[in-house]
């Protein structure tokens, strides 16, 4: 679930064995793998998540991820980001070190009960509780970034996000619309020849971007829901399943109907 502005808490499942290639951390965020295994590749680091740890991961990873299911249980785990505007208001009211920073990915092996608790209870409380106010919502989050605190661990801040970067902000809030280049151009102020050329400067398009944004949210649905392949491509913009499945495939190399 998307709170926005604020952040997303998400509770993951997953049958099979298989590998998601060049996922992309948009916001900070925490993996708590409640059964199976998580391993991630980025950069030609490793780093393997068992059950009952935690993995922290910085905004702007390209990573390849592996979740395992075990002992024939499903891949379970919950995942809450953060977006970059919750992150200045939280920053402006704690005053740490740059060396506490956290720079790359990082995994936390040994966890206190109480933190693992909370991390559980915050989840249930906003994915039942559908009428939370923002006030309330905001404050869950800043709790979680409080107690990541006490590790000693602060995300850092995005001060001069790239421009594919503030698209695929804007993208994300509304992955099912219709996105044309002068709308998206028009929030620049800026033409669309000149929005193309500071994309193509950064190694993108706009089609490319709008694809992966609507592909990595009907995964996340796959993962999260029991909702069917046609009602995920209609919320990610397509009007028939079989045309967002040709889509997935192409992205990630295997069937929507692989993750059911």
């Amino acid at each position: 679930m998307d709170f926005a502005s604020i952040g997303r808490v998400t509770y993951i499942t997953q049958r099979c064995n298989q590998t998601l290639k060049q996922i992309q951390s948009n916001d900070p965020m925490i993996v708590y793998v409640i059964n199976g295994e998580k391993q991630i590749e980025c950069e030609g680091e490793y780093f393997k998540v068992k059950t009952g740890q935690l993995v922290l991961i910085p905004a702007g990873n390209l990573m390849n991820i592996n979740n395992f299911y075990i002992d024939d249980k499903d891949y379970q785990a919950i995942c809450y980001s953060w977006h970059a505007q919750l992150l200045d208001q939280f920053a402006l009211s704690h005053l740490y070190q740059s060396s506490q920073i956290l720079k790359k990915i990082k995994v936390e092996t040994i966890l206190p009960e109480t933190f693992i608790t909370r991390l559980i209870q915050i989840k249930t409380e906003l994915l039942t509780h559908n009428q939370c106010n923002s006030n309330l919502v905001k404050h869950l989050f800043i709790e979680l970034l409080i107690r990541l605190s006490a590790f000693g661990v602060y995300f850092p801040l995005n001060n001069n996000p790239k421009i594919s970067q503030k698209i695929r902000e804007i993208i994300n809030q509304q992955p099912d619309k219709k996105w044309q280049a002068a709308e998206i151009a028009k929030q620049f102020a800026m033409s669309e020849s000149t929005l193309r050329r500071h994309l193509a400067l950064e190694g993108y398009n706009l089609s490319k971007i709008i694809l992966d944004i609507r592909m990595n949210f009907g995964l996340m649905l796959l993962q999260t829901t029991q909702k069917t392949i046609l009602q995920i491509a209609q919320e990610v913009g397509y009007e028939s399943g079989s045309r967002f499945a040709f889509y997935f495939k192409q992205r990630f190399g295997f069937s929507p109907k692989r993750l059911r």
